[in-house]
């Protein structure tokens, strides 16, 4: 081989080093996440502020009426259910929906702000990320 040659395949082989030593080593994210509820801890895909951002479910709480007559309104607070329900809940029993099987998060919020028992519920699964929902009056 010539000296060109040589000089050629050295300059490409330290240049592929290079390349290779400078590339940032990616790190593997955690597949699940933790959340705690009441003592006992669930593994998610999400996290209970991502699901909040992801699906709009801002937390709030205003206060209505003054005095004695003063009552709260929850938005969106939220607790791990095991087999929730879907649909539609009135005069005790479910007017439609499914049932679900599995852990969820389930965000309840009271939109109406009167102080009535209607309530919607946001139920998102803790294994897969997917929203359902469900209201009762």
């Amino acid at each position: 081989m010539s000296k060109k040659i040589k000089w050629f395949l050295l300059i490409v082989a330290l240049a592929a080093v290079t390349v290779l030593a400078i590339q940032p080593t990616t790190t593997a994210q955690a597949k699940w996440h933790h959340i705690t509820y009441q003592g006992k801890t669930y593994q998610s895909k999400y996290t209970i502020k991502q699901m909040r951002h992801k699906y709009h479910l801002k937390y709030k709480k205003t206060y209505h009426g003054s005095g004695v007559m003063r009552y709260s309104t929850t938005y969106n607070d939220f607790s791990i259910v095991h087999g929730a329900h879907t649909g539609h809940w009135e005069g005790g029993r479910w007017q439609s929906g499914k049932k679900l099987k599995g852990n969820y998060a389930m965000f309840v919020s009271q939109p109406t702000g009167d102080g009535s028992i209607v309530d919607y519920q946001s139920i998102v699964s803790l294994k897969t990320g997917h929203l359902y929902k469900a209201h009762n009056n």
